[in-house]
């Protein structure tokens, strides 16, 4: 295995990689190299570069000019000399076919025979204990796409391990996992490297980084800056050298406190839906109402079925505009009555890929940039120039594809498409996951910006500084209940985690007392 391998050089070297996608630099003469059994952190703003890297690593990409060398030989750019080469990549957006089991995605391209038929009970035997050890319980038989994105995240990260790679690339695989399953994983990954395999590590969390990695390089602007030994490094340093200035947290608090209204916005009372038991909540104008509570408390599915788009067995959700409540039974009615959901999977519910900028910027306003049925081009124009500023879009060119963007520029995209719509109230299922300290700081600030101006806000976020930071209140769930709800003077990070590991006992009493 790998030690017959390395001998005594990096067991990665890259040299001189230039990479471009027609006019577009993605990349610019960047050389390093990854030294055997160390756990190397690749940092840097969306759209720096690193996700390029990482896939001319894996052999996904060839680079436009340079050299990569696996093991001191020269890397045949193909997935699968990547592959035979021990090297394995966990992809930052899913690579999962949704149609699929869980088994099949694992050993998909590999899949093990019994002579002549697939050996079903062996797929499913193997992957069963790939995933145990990863911590989770998920049945093999289950189609991917049934699975909540966290869940496809663990599968993703098995169908890497199972080719028991010496070199592991993740990029990007907590941006879906709260805290606690997050540190699970570190864990699992600081177990791996002590057993010898070589980690390459995209994360924006710097509290992992600093937890599993040894070195860091930072991409900007497609070129490496600097590397550092994360033993003598802070996080300040790295953040300055990521985005050539220090960041300041953001928050709005004390301007909505001197203008509070008292006008509710959102009402819903004792709404019963899958995952969702009884739950009543109400928004007032401009308010953040933060919704904290850990993986499959119900979190997401309590958005979607105030949206509109999970059924309803029972309880009622209204929309008041002035002295009128409006009744919120579909997702259309969501839309007309100015509610914009930016939802936890971007690349599949809050954009389109195959679109250009323009185009998804531009789809939910397609009636007001229209005349006797034909859409305005000059209109369009005007627009997505005005929110790609708006949301501070890198590229500002609204011409290309979305799939060409970072996961931090798609993610500005979903947001910024419905800031001309004028929000009555803004939807936000992980808002920040995935992106960048620059991009989430400028996140905060259009969030605060619009709650300034009198949009209200329903925020789930995984990461609990985050839902601290921007929330007035805090409902937190557990098992689909509401087990208590905290101001922003009393929330902490503990407060929060106490309140959705509890026991539930007490609030299914309370719902059926009130039922």
């Amino acid at each position: 295995m790998m030690k017959d391998k390395i001998g005594n050089g990096p067991v990665l070297e890259i040299t001189g990689v230039h990479k471009k996608f027609g006019g577009i630099t993605a990349l610019n003469d960047v050389s390093l190299e990854v030294q055997p059994g160390t756990c190397h952190a690749i940092v840097g703003a969306n759209g720096a570069g690193k996700s390029t890297l990482m896939k001319i690593m894996a052999g996904l990409y060839p680079p436009t000019i340079g050299e990569v060398k696996a093991f001191g030989a020269s890397l045949s750019f193909t997935p699968e000399a990547a592959q035979e080469a021990g090297i394995a990549l966990v992809h930052q957006e899913l690579s999962l076919s949704e149609d699929l089991s869980v088994a099949e995605n694992i050993f998909l391209g590999d899949l093990p025979r019994k002579g002549v038929r697939i050996d079903f009970p062996k797929m499913r035997k193997e992957s069963f204990t790939l995933l145990a050890r990863l911590g989770v319980s998920i049945d093999p038989n289950e189609l991917v796409g049934r699975l909540p994105t966290s869940l496809q995240q663990y599968v993703e990260i098995a169908k890497a391990l199972r080719l028991q790679p010496d070199i592991l690339i993740l990029d990007e695989p907590t941006a879906s996992l709260p805290p606690e399953e997050a540190d699970r994983l570190i864990s699992l990954l600081r177990d791996l490297g002590e057993q010898g395999v070589t980690i390459i590590y995209i994360s924006h969390r710097f509290r992992e980084i600093f937890a599993l990695c040894d070195i860091a390089t930072v991409l900007r602007n497609g070129a490496l800056v600097d590397t550092f030994s994360l033993a003598d490094t802070s996080t300040d340093e790295l953040v300055e050298s990521m985005v050539g200035a220090s960041q300041e947290k953001v928050s709005n608090k004390e301007a909505r406190e001197k203008t509070a209204s008292s006008e509710v916005v959102l009402e819903v009372e004792k709404m019963y839906a899958p995952k969702v038991q009884g739950t009543s909540l109400s928004i007032r104008k401009g308010e953040v109402l933060g919704i904290g509570g850990l993986m499959g408390s119900g979190r997401t599915e309590l958005l979607r079925s105030i949206l509109g788009l999970e059924q309803r067995s029972s309880g009622t959700v209204r929309i008041h505009d002035g002295t009128k409540a409006f009744p919120i039974n579909s997702y259309r009615a969501a839309i007309k009555r100015k509610i914009a959901y930016v939802p936890e999977d971007r690349r599949t519910e809050g954009v389109i890929l195959g679109r250009t900028i323009r185009e998804n910027i531009a789809l939910p306003q397609l009636g007001k940039l229209s005349q006797l049925g034909a859409v305005s081009s000059r209109k369009v124009r005007e627009l997505s120039s005005q929110i790609a500023d708006d949301v501070n879009l890198h590229p500002k060119n609204t011409d290309g594809l979305v799939r060409q963007l970072s996961g931090g520029n798609q993610q500005k995209i979903a947001f910024g498409r419905w800031l001309a719509t004028s929000p009555k109230l803004l939807v936000l299922d992980e808002p920040s996951a995935g992106v960048d300290v620059g991009a989430k700081a400028e996140i905060h600030q259009l969030i605060n910006t619009l709650t300034h101006k009198g949009t209200s806000v329903l925020l789930v976020s995984s990461d609990l500084e985050e839902l601290l930071l921007l929330s007035d209140r805090i409902m937190v769930l557990r098992d689909g209940f509401s087990v208590g709800e905290l101001s922003a003077d009393e929330a902490t990070e503990s407060k929060i985690v106490s309140l959705g590991t509890q026991e539930i006992h007490e609030s299914i009493e309370k719902v059926d007392s009130n039922a």
